[in-house]
């Protein structure tokens, strides 16, 4: 990350961060699919849902978000059902996934490899 991206970093909240840096990306690579992995952590879920509701299914293939559990501190309501029904409202279910085994990404991207 060069040092504009980082200050970006620390003065953005972090769904703000993410969405700026997709966007950046899909300027780049408009013509790729891409596929968002992240975690429950911060706001992944609600700046990758924010990506596929601006660009689509056309540009984002599939979203999965790691359910994070054990940490220390950790706002476990970032885990909830409805949090994560809430950040995908209008994204179809069957763009994202919810795991916490990382097995179930690897079957997951096996099955996209198929395709």
């Amino acid at each position: 990350m060069d040092l504009s991206g980082f200050l970006a970093g620390l003065t953005q909240g972090t769904q703000a961060y993410k969405r700026n840096r997709m966007q950046r990306l899909h300027r780049m690579l408009p013509k790729r699919k891409v596929v968002c992995v992240g975690d429950s952590t911060q706001s992944d879920p609600e700046a990758y849902a924010d990506i596929y509701r601006l660009f689509g299914g056309g540009w984002v293939r599939r979203i999965f978000i790691r359910k994070v559990t054990g940490i220390a501190g950790m706002d476990e309501s970032k885990n909830e059902p409805e949090r994560f029904e809430k950040a995908f409202e209008g994204v179809p279910r069957g763009v994202w996934t919810v795991f916490e085994d990382p097995a179930e990404l690897y079957e997951a991207v096996d099955g996209l490899v198929k395709d």
